[in-house]
């Protein structure tokens, strides 16, 4: 094992996310405290979001900054697109808006991050809920929640240009979220969502076809995960026409990870 990080400080670096860097190599993107130490009494608490790649046979070729201030504990999400790895995070601007930003990787390089779309989510707190990307050549779709005005509602938006913009967002909940997206594109260029929708002090898992266009289909519930409000980050694969779902039920104190697969 080894540490992609050397800064020597005893702070977070965590919430990795690990992708397949050009070359066959293996890359990766992660949450790090650094700052938090190295400027101690100063006033700054900036999380920033740092990248590595290492080569096939394990030595490591790079580190770099991708941002320099994001949210504290969301989950990272990285899928690879026709020019190269795309990540989606929760950033953090100066006066706590927390909205949802890519970085992409042009020519070698990590781009500038750009929000995907303008929220205005402004909390002084880290919601611990992350972004899901997924990609198909240059077409990107994007999943996440916002919880402005105190109302949780989870989002989808597409580009159609690697990353560069996105469209405008398609709601995906009916009544109100609790985030723990994913997404993933069909062949087709349409994508299924999931989410955790919350409404009648319930929980339920729940997915939704969606486009480009804006269209969307009837939201389809996976599983009741009952009154309390726990279900981990439920998880999508896919393989051809074919989805597993992941996502963990808890029960009187008991929690149990639980699958299902649905052909599309």
């Amino acid at each position: 094992p080894v540490s992609p990080h050397h800064d020597g400080t005893r702070t977070e670096h965590g919430f990795a996310s690990l992708f397949q860097a050009p070359g066959a190599g293996l890359g990766l993107v992660w949450l790090d405290g650094r700052a938090l130490e190295t400027n101690g009494g100063t006033g700054d608490d900036s999380m920033s979001l740092r990248a590595a790649v290492f080569d096939r046979n394990g030595a490591q070729l790079s580190e770099s900054l991708v941002d320099e201030r994001v949210c504290d504990c969301c989950p990272t999400s990285v899928a690879i697109t026709a020019d190269g790895p795309i990540v989606a995070f929760r950033d953090r601007s100066a006066t706590e808006i927390r909205d949802i930003a890519v970085a992409r990787t042009v020519a070698g390089r990590w781009s500038p991050p750009a929000t995907v779309h303008d929220d205005g989510w402004q909390i002084a707190a880290c919601p611990v809920n992350g972004p899901a990307v997924t990609a198909r050549g240059r077409i990107v779709a994007v999943a996440w929640m916002t919880g402005k005005d105190d109302k949780g509602r989870a989002f989808a938006a597409f580009s159609k240009d690697g990353g560069a913009t996105f469209g405008v967002p398609i709601r995906l909940d009916d009544s109100a979220s609790l985030g723990r997206v994913d997404i993933e594109l069909l062949d087709d260029e349409s994508a299924i969502a999931s989410w955790v929708e919350f409404a009648d002090q319930r929980t339920q898992l729940r997915i939704r076809w969606i486009d480009s266009s804006g269209a969307r289909g009837p939201a389809q519930t996976v599983a009741g995960l009952g009154a309390e409000r726990t279900s981990g980050y439920p998880r999508l694969g896919r393989r051809g026409h074919e989805l597993l779902i992941a996502w963990t039920e808890t029960s009187d104190g008991r929690s149990a990870v639980r699958t299902a697969a649905v052909r599309w």
